[in-house]
């Protein structure tokens, strides 16, 4: 009895130290479920009416987004709505998924580019920062017409007001 005692111990202490469990693992059955939603390649919904689906599965769909996004055996098409998506969601952790998807040269190049149209259109986080990070990748190859591109349009473009009031509604709901 006390041997098996033991080796009940031993075995429970090793799992959980090679597989720690821990208390932010995403609900799999919310993530289906929301990359379900976003996955039907008939429908090209404005992103506020994905937002009100997502919102009825969950109220934090930040990290089952990020999930996506960094999902490399999702079908492209819906990795690039949850970029797109990511817009709805500017914080740090969503400017960070957005930056690793910029840097990574193995990454699909259209997804590539699309996170930088996104990170571009970010107004909550450091502008200058944001500038200094998408001016690295001018000289690329790829990336290098769409950074030069939405500076360009940055510079030649006044923030409309109401746009922004209703990305500040959007974030705020």
């Amino acid at each position: 009895m006390k041997k098996s005692l033991l080796q009940f111990i031993i075995v429970s202490l090793t799992t959980f130290l090679f597989f720690p469990m821990e208390a932010n693992d995403l609900d799999y059955q919310k993530y289906q479920t929301i990359k379900e939603m976003i996955s039907n390649p008939h429908h090209q919904e404005e992103v506020e009416i994905y937002q009100e689906r997502i919102r009825k599965v969950t109220d934090t769909p930040l990290p089952y987004l990020i999930k996506i996004v960094q999902s490399k055996d999702s079908f492209v098409f819906i990795r690039a709505r949850a970029i797109q998506l990511l817009e709805l969601y500017q914080n740090p952790t969503s400017g960070s998924a957005l930056e690793k998807t910029i840097e990574d040269t193995h990454e699909n190049t259209h997804l590539r580019k699309l996170a930088i149209r996104t990170y571009s259109k970010f107004s909550k986080i450091d502008t200058n920062r944001q500038s200094k990070f998408i001016k690295q990748f001018e000289s690329d190859r790829e990336l290098g017409p769409i950074v030069k591109n939405k500076q360009k349009f940055n510079r030649n473009s006044k923030h409309n007001p109401s746009d922004k009031q209703k990305l500040n509604q959007l974030n705020h709901k």
